[in-house]
């Protein structure tokens, strides 16, 4: 289905990926049943040319990390060729150039692999509203579409904790208590969100969500991560 909708949005908007990435991000895969803290999740994080995919900017990396039953079982990575320079301000960020990613992947290949890892799972990411218009850009440009429903961690972070101004990686891990070991490398800060999710996961159970969708609804996860898409 995911596929499908991907395709026909390519042909459809393909001058304008702006117009994609608009029209993308108001799909969404259904949520699982089931309690949420049996879900598979796959914690992930990618590094990136920039902050505008829908203008041009690329995929980098994947780092990821499969949960089951809150606790990691298996972790996946990959460096990505560009096909494009990479500004030096990227590179003073997450440290990667141009010749580190010599002979890797290209982004379809690789996302192929990376959605291979994740089947079945629900995706999460800090943030998520630009990995998944990141995503979305390189399906645009030919990558494979990946079917997994997206769940951000800031978001859930917000609700949580409505009166807290500090919502990013670092803030979160810094009152949790969680060290970040590579930090802007996509494997070390899925690691870190992983782990942060876990404690999110268990503490939204404390407050008496049912499922997936009851977090959804609460953390208005769908109409925000839609919105979010204009900045991308």
């Amino acid at each position: 289905m995911a596929r499908r909708i991907g395709d026909w949005l390519r042909r459809a908007l393909a001058p304008d990926g702006q117009a994609f990435l608009q029209a993308r991000a108001h799909f969404h895969a259904p949520w699982p049943a089931g309690p949420i803290a049996a879900q598979p999740y796959v914690v992930f994080d990618l590094e990136s040319t920039g902050l505008k995919p829908s203008r041009g900017d690329v995929l980098l990396s994947i780092g990821a990390v499969r949960l089951q039953d809150a606790a990691p079982v298996a972790e996946f990575q990959t460096l990505v060729e560009p096909g494009r320079a990479i500004p030096p301000e990227s590179t003073r960020y997450h440290g990667l150039t141009r010749e580190m990613l010599a002979g890797a992947p290209r982004a379809p290949e690789a996302i192929a692999c990376f959605r291979d890892f994740a089947e079945g799972a629900v995706l999460v990411a800090h943030s998520a509203a630009f990995d998944r218009s990141l995503l979305y850009m390189e399906e645009h440009r030919g990558a494979p579409a990946l079917p997994n429903p997206f769940l951000c961690s800031l978001l859930v972070s917000r609700w949580l904790d409505p009166q807290e101004g500090d919502h990013s990686l670092d803030g979160l891990c810094g009152r949790e208590g969680i060290v970040i070991t590579g930090r802007h490398e996509a494997l070390g800060d899925a690691r870190a969100t992983a782990e942060l999710w876990v404690r999110l996961l268990a503490r939204a159970g404390a407050r008496g969500v049912a499922d997936l969708a009851d977090l959804a609804r609460r953390s208005r996860m769908e109409s925000q991560m839609a919105e979010s898409a204009a900045h991308f």
